[in-house]
């Protein structure tokens, strides 16, 4: 499933269903409304912070606004996701992985591994989804939104 072509719609979806445009969006998440225009035709993904934003914005699931789960969950508690390299450790912990195992088997760099574990860098959006499926965990799971 090519998340670059999913991501869109869901994010299109959400918008009608809440009743609000681009440019009304952009600002209650704090960025450019051609930001949110660039998400909605698909010519890029939402940066990590961006992509949280807009989960916490629609009160959904990470997973459907991906389109890799059709139920959106809203209404699921979902907590306020701590740094990324705490819940990605936990992850990393309870199911098992060692860095060098879920490095072999996405293809991600260990540099990457290295930036995220240390609070150094975020990942992309693709990063996030790549190593949720090698875990067999959600989206969410991976960012500390659920337990």
């Amino acid at each position: 499933m090519d998340i670059l072509s999913k991501t869109p719609e869901r994010l299109k979806e959400l918008m009608f269903d809440k009743e609000i445009n681009a440019p009304a969006l952009a600002k209650a998440i704090g960025v450019k409304s051609n930001t949110i225009t660039r998400y909605l035709q698909g010519f890029c993904l939402p940066t990590f912070q961006t992509f949280v934003k807009l989960t916490d914005y629609f009160h959904c699931s990470a997973d459907f606004l991906l389109g890799l789960d059709d139920n959106p969950q809203y209404e699921s508690n979902f907590l306020t996701p701590p740094p990324f390299s705490q819940a990605f450790k936990t992850a990393l912990k309870v199911c098992n992985f060692s860095q060098y195992s879920l490095q072999k088997q996405t293809g991600i760099s260990w540099a990457n591994f290295h930036y995220w574990l240390n609070d150094i860098r975020l990942p992309y959006v693709d990063s996030l989804v790549k190593i949720a499926r090698t875990m067999d965990i959600s989206v969410d799971y991976l960012l500390g939104r659920v337990q």
